[in-house]
């Protein structure tokens, strides 16, 4: 995992040693439906019912109320016991190691890390993808009817090991999170928080004002409208409508470091 921020080692240490996750989810322990006796959904209740006994199944909220002082959670997850911290200095060679060889991973499915080799990897990989076929991945999964348990906002046509949710597919290995926090998690802004930033920074470096939506009105261009441009000439003119604002981008940006480097010194570089 990748921080930003100076912490000390001995600290880190005492947040992997303290640091766990549990999950309070209802037992899977007694498989109750499979095969072709699965619940049915009954339109009159909106419920999963027991197909042999016509019994409703208890709901979600239900079944977490079930869960007693003297059960366990379904989960608990800690780090490991390996700890390995390295520093890495902004601009640096290592800093730019660090970028590719997170960006390598980042942008490889999870299974894609390790390549099964053997015929005994390639067994256990299997095992794996069938067990995850019908491991709960989160309150909604479609396979909490396989332990009697009818999923949080359940709907009709759901059915054990059929779940389309990332976790079960091979490829993510049973991890369906996101593998980099959400801007807004770290910094507290949103993506459209920080267009408009960026858009703040980019009009101030020009010297420009910022535009009053209200001056300006938007309309859908038809091919019969006399401004219509075919596609090869939008294309075009959105190039070079770049190419100009960079170009004047590039331009006040050399401006204000030939200011700021004056005022440093009291004379032109």
């Amino acid at each position: 995992m990748a921080i930003r921020g100076a912490i000390p080692r001995a600290v880190v240490r005492q947040v992997i040693a303290a640091t766990y996750h549990q999950v309070w989810w209802p037992s899977i322990e007694v498989v109750r439906f499979e095969d072709d006796a699965l619940p049915v959904w009954d339109e009159a209740t909106g419920d999963y019912l027991d197909l042999v006994t016509g019994e409703v199944l208890p709901s979600w909220d239900q079944a977490l109320d079930d869960i007693g002082p003297n059960d366990q959670p379904l989960h608990v997850a800690r780090f490991g016991t390996e700890f390995h911290a390295e520093g890495v200095l902004a601009g640096s060679k290592d800093a730019a190691r660090c970028i590719r060889y997170l960006t390598k991973y980042l942008t490889k499915h999870v299974a894609d890390c390790h390549q099964a080799d053997t015929d005994a990897q390639r067994v256990h990989a299997d095992r794996l993808a069938e067990a995850l076929r019908y491991e709960p991945c989160s309150p909604t999964c479609a396979n909490w009817l396989r332990y009697g348990v009818q999923p949080k906002n359940a709907r009709p046509g759901l059915r054990p090991g059929a779940c389309k949710g990332k976790a079960h597919r091979p490829e993510h290995l049973g991890y369906a999170g996101q593998r980099v926090l959400t801007s807004r998690k770290w910094s507290g802004k949103t993506l459209a928080d920080h267009r408009a930033d960026k858009k703040a920074q980019l009009l101030a470096t020009l010297g420009m004002d910022q535009p009053d939506p209200a001056r300006y009105t938007w309309h859908v261009v038809t091919p019969s409208d006399h401004d219509h441009l075919s596609y090869d000439r939008r294309l075009l003119h959105i190039i070079a409508e770049r190419t100009r604002l960079k170009a004047a981008y590039d331009e006040a940006r050399r401006q204000t470091r030939e200011t700021t480097e004056v005022s440093a010194t009291g004379r032109a570089a």
